[in-house]
């Protein structure tokens, strides 16, 4: 069974609910990507599966890495997602198939930066106790996407033994990018080793 990663903004705090079939399955089995659904998908399946061919295509992200590698498709405001205001999904270019090796959703802060500090707080704190075999890091830098350097992100990162990962970010854009419409935001994402390497390693080459 999938585990189900929600994030509720209702009275303006943040949860995730993790549903757990304890008579199949222990914590140690959590530490598998594979395992998580964000508003119904998971990696490794199709992305075929939830979306036509026409709605992918026509969602094509505005924001693509310079190694065209993998491509990133956006989806945001539909009505079918019940957490996140809008999900990011990366698959391998040219794969007919579609292929999920990415996925996060995210929650949107406008002009207030601190509320999405504390709400990453409180997912950290839930997974903490989901990956406790995971090696961990965290601390902010400034995001590649921004040339200027003035758009930092703060972050928590979980790698696993496969090393798969998990992260949770703030993103403070500077305010030149708010004023091209950029907001700040909180993203939780899964994705898979591969896809991990390619973002730290060739990505921006």
């Amino acid at each position: 069974m999938k585990h189900i990663i929600n994030i509720s903004k209702k009275s303006l705090k943040l949860f995730l609910i993790i549903i757990f079939y304890l008579c199949v399955q222990s914590w140690t089995k959590a530490d598998d990507v594979r395992e998580f659904e964000i508003e119904g998908m998971s990696i490794g399946n199709s992305l075929l599966d939830y979306f036509s061919e026409k709605e992918i295509l026509e969602n094509v992200s505005a924001a693509q890495y310079p190694n065209k590698k993998f491509i990133l498709y956006f989806f945001k405001g539909l009505s079918k997602f019940k957490t996140y205001e809008s999900v990011t999904v990366a698959v391998k270019a040219n794969d007919k198939n579609f292929i999920i090796y990415d996925l996060g959703g995210s929650i949107y802060f406008e002009k207030n930066f601190e509320k999405c500090l504390s709400m990453m707080d409180e997912v950290v704190n839930e997974l903490d106790q989901i990956f406790t075999k995971a090696k961990t890091a965290s601390g902010k830098n400034q995001h590649a996407y921004d040339k200027s350097g003035k758009t930092i992100q703060h972050y928590n990162i979980y790698e696993l033994e496969s090393g798969d990962n998990s992260q949770v970010v703030c993103l403070n854009w500077s305010d030149d990018l708010e004023n091209q419409g950029h907001t700040d935001e909180l993203n939780l994402t899964i994705g898979l080793k591969e896809y991990g390497e390619f973002v730290m390693y060739e990505a921006y080459n």
